[in-house]
């Protein structure tokens, strides 16, 4: 069954501060209580570059304790490959389902040899039965993972393999990908490609906006295993999601989520900014209107 996740915030205090710790399982039984199978912690929505390695350490350890029935993926991915390698076996040692690693961005157009060392010095330090996600997700690391690199991996380390988050914002490529990895696990990263990614055969999907409105997105799943109204699900989804790209995502959640789901208020981490009073007020006003 096609499983939804939140690409989880982080919360801090203050632009310049620390993580609120106490605001994530609060977060965290929410999301349960509303149709949530799963989180992503520290991914790009959770600003995991953001955090220093001990920091990202610090979160995942707060998401697995307080993570009642939902499945965790963490992410994981760093620029440099021993943080990408200590991060990984961290997460998934402790617990996490998989880890989702994002390639190394920093370096931009690297050879597929390259990202291929890479990803296979990752699989070779993986503790006994782990896995990681292989996160695609061009508009913003600038950095495609291309077919290649994908069945290079699944050659040397078909097990450890768990799937690919697709962010690209390509529907077509995300059906490509399904078809041609029936293996793997295809998630889409693109709230409004939901309704379309499950028609093709998607393992689910993973998003920011379902910090803020897991019943919402949780609606398209339903008509999709009941055979509903999907494509009415899905236009509310979009119209939600295209709010978000007024301000940005994470300023833009972190200003509607406190309300939303009756919690503190948290900051966006610099060089994030958080979103004035009045543009919050009429960001949170327009959503509750749609």
């Amino acid at each position: 069954m096609p499983e939804l996740f939140a690409a989880s915030l982080t919360p801090f205090t203050t632009p310049t501060g620390a993580v609120d710790h106490a605001w994530i399982p609060r977060h965290l039984r929410w999301l349960e209580a509303n149709g949530v199978d799963g989180v992503v912690p520290c991914g790009t929505t959770g600003e995991g570059p953001s955090l220093g390695l001990d920091e990202r350490k610090a979160v995942i350890d707060t998401v697995l304790a307080h993570r009642g029935g939902l499945r965790v993926i963490a992410g994981t991915g760093c620029v440099a490959l021993p943080e990408t390698i200590a991060a990984t076996r961290y997460a998934l040692e402790r617990g996490a389902d998989a880890a989702l690693v994002l390639p190394p961005y920093y370096f931009k157009n690297p050879a597929d040899a390259g990202l291929i060392a890479f990803y296979r010095a990752v699989c070779d330090a993986l503790p006994p039965g782990g896995k990681i996600m292989l996160y695609h997700i061009p508009p913003i690391s600038q950095i495609a993972i291309p077919v290649a690199v994908l069945e290079a991996l699944l050659a040397s380390h078909p097990t450890a393999i768990y799937g690919v988050k697709d962010s690209g914002g390509d529907g077509e490529h995300t059906a490509m990908l399904i078809a041609r990895f029936p293996q793997l696990n295809i998630f889409t990263g693109g709230a409004p490609l939901l309704g379309r990614a499950l028609a093709d055969g998607a393992a689910g999907g993973i998003f920011a906006l379902t910090n803020a409105f897991p019943r919402e997105l949780r609606a398209i799943l339903d008509a999709h295993q009941a055979g509903g109204q999907v494509a009415a699900a899905q236009r509310h989804v979009t119209a939600l999601a295209d709010t978000l790209k007024q301000h940005g995502a994470v300023p833009s959640l972190k200003a509607v989520v406190p309300a939303l789901a009756d919690l503190p208020p948290t900051a966006p981490r610099a060089p994030l900014v958080p979103l004035d009073a009045g543009a919050a007020e009429a960001l949170l006003a327009h959503m509750r209107a749609v």
